[in-house]
């Protein structure tokens, strides 16, 4: 569908978006916790999020679906997967909506209203956004900022997350983050200096890291550091997707402005 179509189309009615079951069903908590990971610079929310599934045992819950979204099923082992994907914690108090492919500009506000209008049935009321911020050289280990409504910055000190002081959340990240503005739930972002051309496994373990401690979950990092090449390898051509995205962004007259610390 075309920028043109899907701006006649939301005059008139909303596009086409459904979020249905998968997987196998988990009583959730009376607030979870809505954690977004979708691919962005050095895909550290993908790779992150895509971490913590694994290292909590999460349960897929359910899926989005949508003529919005590219036609794309990934695999990996030779094993289908949903593109957009929920999951849920054992005990029902952690949800992570993850992405395996960005999504275009022209969807982004439409995904990320539906995914609020479900969680907020859910009971959610907190969500946290885990992000790259793409540089070209990162000297250093990867460090972590977080960015938050004035009333949430004591909640980002307590758990030793330093907030970052100037700059722009793009992409559903940012769609994600006004919404929360919009309809008072505690919106959270989370973000990670990262490389903005290639895969950055050391910065998604960094952000996982500090996850660790802001949700006060236990997820290792051992298999982020020890596979580093193995990931680069594998993603290089998402995050040359996902850098197109940024620029698709750009063309739409977003200008990204340097992050101050």
């Amino acid at each position: 569908m075309s920028k043109k179509e899907l701006k006649s189309k939301h005059s008139s009615e909303e596009p086409f978006i459904q979020i249905v079951a998968a997987g196998e069903p988990v009583k959730l908590a009376n607030e979870p916790v809505l954690v977004i990971g979708f691919p962005g610079p050095g895909l550290v929310g993908m790779i992150s999020a895509s971490r913590m599934i694994e290292g909590l045992d999460m349960k897929l819950i359910g899926a989005i679906r949508s003529p919005l979204i590219p036609p794309v099923t990934p695999f990996f082992g030779g094993i289908l997967r949903l593109p957009i994907r929920i999951h849920a914690s054992n005990d029902g108090k952690l949800l992570i909506v993850i992405s395996e492919f960005p999504l275009p500009m022209e969807t982004i506000f439409f995904v990320a209203s539906k995914i609020l209008d479900w969680a907020t049935e859910k009971g959610v009321k907190k969500v946290v956004c885990i992000e790259g911020i793409g540089i070209e050289k990162r000297k250093g280990s990867p460090e972590v900022f977080g960015a938050a409504e004035p009333h949430l910055l004591a909640e980002l000190e307590k758990y030793s997350v330093p907030r970052v002081q100037k700059g722009f959340v793009a992409g559903i990240a940012g769609a994600i983050l006004n919404e929360c503005l919009i309809r008072k739930l505690d919106g959270y972002c989370l973000l990670a200096t990262a490389t903005a051309e290639a895969p950055d496994p050391e910065a998604a373990a960094n952000m996982v890291l500090a996850i660790n401690r802001f949700l006060e979950v236990d997820v290792s990092i051992q298999s982020l550091i020890q596979n580093q090449s193995v990931i680069k390898a594998q993603l290089n051509e998402l995050a040359k997707e996902a850098r197109r995205e940024e620029q698709a962004a750009q063309d739409h007259g977003y200008r990204p402005i340097p992050f101050y610390v």
